[in-house]
Order: structure tokens, then sequence, then C-alpha cells
């Protein structure tokens, strides 16, 4: 049965008095703030008031989100990581001692340069029509998790022209956003306006299943049981396929934006998730191996060795990889090779695979042509 691996950010099974004292703050060590659920588990958040032996533990909150960084589904097990601030989070600028490592890794692959100024933007959207070859309009409609990007000195009638939009608007925007604006001369300019180099960061972690309200598997229940039984809970269940689902349909299109922007776009995933996608498509990570960014870059973090000794606190992840390589590519022929590889399917299972999940399922009627 699948167990909370870390809760809060403490490992359950080493939970220690650090650990009840952060639970009591219902505090995320990777965001140094209240944690936020990954940010989308809103419907997860647990209610204090109704719960009186858990506002024991944490009395100062009235709502909590649900803290649940990793599950491991079998003792021994690499844990699975749900929670996307459990392997990036530079949301609200608070960096995580943590995640030094992941960080360190991310600026050496993308060249930024020690001690040099760089911006960080959280969830940017673009939606937007753009016209193609054949003046058809094409939907561009995606949020990018992070964007890393440099900055220089720009005046503000430049940027306006640019853009394509007044400098009265350009000035009163950037100064609500917190930009640097200064006028020298009589010329207004925006000291820090972002520039290349232009970094796209994605995280990508695994989904939990729904659970079973029943068995008090679905992840607020499993919350709430952990933080007062420990190990005594159950735990929900990985959803693999709709990871997969996720990450595919946007790998090649935000490499590919990068790319029209001069820049490199950097999936972070873990360890185990890019083990489940080279076993489930025709995309073998190992063949890609990598200590240079190219067109796709995936950048895999683990525990490792990690799990197996005692720790006081929050483990950092330090077992670090980098997967890079070309959209596609041709070897010999038409065949083409690349992460193109990763919409393919692996190996198809052989036919009597299909009849024999006919044979354990009813038919629903049948199919006639009247």
């Amino acid at each position: 049965m699948s167990k909370i691996f870390e809760l809060f950010g403490y490992r359950l099974d080493q939970w220690n008095e650090a650990a009840a004292v952060n639970l009591s703050q219902a505090r995320c060590p990777f965001m140094n703030r209240e944690c936020d659920g990954g940010g989308n588990r809103y419907s997860s958040a647990i209610h204090l008031d109704e719960h009186s032996a858990l506002k024991v533990k944490i009395p100062e909150k009235k709502m909590i989100q649900c803290g649940v960084c990793s599950l491991q589904l079998h003792t021994g097990e690499q844990p699975w990581i749900v929670c996307p601030r459990r392997l990036l989070s530079i949301k609200h600028g608070n960096l995580s001692s943590y995640q030094t490592n992941v960080r360190r890794k991310i600026s050496t692959y993308s060249g930024l340069i020690e001690k040099r100024n760089y911006k960080v933007w959280s969830e940017v959207k673009i939606k937007t029509e753009i016209p193609n070859e054949e003046d058809e309009a094409k939907t561009f409609d995606y949020t990018f998790d992070y964007v890393i990007a440099g900055t220089e000195r720009k005046r503000v009638d430049e940027v306006a022209e640019n853009l394509e939009i007044s400098s009265a608007i350009v000035r009163k925007t950037a100064e609500s956003n917190g930009f640097t604006i200064a006028s020298r001369n009589g010329v207004d300019w925006i000291d820090d306006f972002p520039t290349d180099p232009l970094i796209i960061i994605e995280v990508m972690t695994s989904s939990t299943s729904g659970g079973n309200k029943r068995d008090r598997t679905q992840i607020a229940q499993a919350c709430e049981d952990a933080i007062l039984n420990g190990m005594k809970h159950n735990g929900p269940s990985i959803n693999y396929r709709q990871v997969w689902a996720r990450m595919v349909s946007q790998l090649i299109v935000k490499s590919q934006v990068a790319l029209a922007w001069g820049g490199k776009t950097i999936w972070l995933v873990q360890d185990v998730l890019a083990d489940y996608i080279s076993k489930s498509t025709a995309l073998r990570l190992p063949d890609y191996l990598s200590e240079t960014l190219s067109e796709v870059n995936i950048l895999q973090a683990g525990y490792g060795s990690a799990i197996t000794g005692h720790v006081d606190g929050p483990i950092e992840l330090t077992e670090t990889k980098l997967f890079s390589g070309p959209i596609a590519k041709s070897e010999g022929g038409d065949t083409a090779k690349g992460f193109i590889d990763i919409v393919k399917i692996g190996a198809p299972p052989p036919k009597k695979q299909i009849w024999k999940s006919l044979l354990h399922k009813p038919p629903l009627g049948s199919w006639t042509i009247s």
C-alpha cells in the first residue's frame, strides 16, 4: 500500500521535533513559506476547525493545504515526487538551501554567469494567434512554469515601439511590476528590462490517483491520517498515464518555441518518471545522456541512496543527469530519431492481448447496420 514518504518536506518515517515544529506552521522548506499544496490542490484543502485533533498539531491555522511532497509505493523503493515545489520552487523569490544543487545544474547547463543579475518570472502565460506561411491563424496558448532572463537598460520609448504600445503604458506597467525606472537628461529608461539569455524551466512531477474515500486513500485523508498517526495511514497511488500525457503534449512545443526565440527549455523531472518515459515510449533517454543543452533538454533529479540512511531534515536531490538531443534527426534512409520518439509507441502488444481483454469484459450490445 502506498505511504506518504515526505510530509511538509520531512520524512514521515523519521519524524522528529524539527519536523513537528515545521508542521505546526504548515511550512514548506522548499518554498520557505507556508505550503500551497503545489499550487493545484485547492479542492483538497483541510479545514482545521472541523478537525480538533489536527488543530492541536497546527494551532495557529484555520486551513492548510495538503503537504504531501512524495509517495512511496513499496518499502525500500524510490519515492515518487507528487508536488512540483519539491523539485524546484522559485515562485516567490525565496531560494531554498535544499534545492541548491538543482539550481546550480540549471545555471551551469544554461551558461548563466556567476554574480551576473538575472530575473525570474513564474507562470508566464501567452495566448495569441499567429499567421503561418499560408496566412492561417494558429493559436498559441501555453503557460510557462518559470522564465529566466538577463537584464539590460532600455529606453522607455524604444520598448514602446518594439512592443507596439504607448510609452505611458510601458512606464506605468513597469513601475507597477517593480522594474527600475530612471530619468536621464529628460529620457526615461528601464534599467532592468528583460533580455537574452532566455531560459524556460518546466517542472513535471507525478500525479496522484483520485483515491478511495472509504479506504481513506484520497490525498486529503492520507494527509490527515499521516499527521495524526504517522506511518499508520494509506496513501493514493500514482497516475502514470496522466503524467505522460501532460508532458508529451507540451515537450516538443515548448522546446520549439524557446528555440524560435533564441533560447532553451529545460524540463526538470524526477528520475523514476524519466525511467517510466523510457519504458513506455519509443524514446530511450539513456541514449541522450549529455553535458550540453540541445533542442530538447530533460534534467532528471533523484534521491539516490539518500533514502536508505538517516536524515534530520529535508533531503536535497543531488543525483542529477542531463538528457539532451534534437527533436528529430535522420540516420540513414528516412528513419527519424530524436525526442519526437516520445510520441511513439515503445512496442505494440501482441494482438492476442486485445482478444484477451475483450473476453474478460462483457459487450455493451450489438452494432447493427439497418
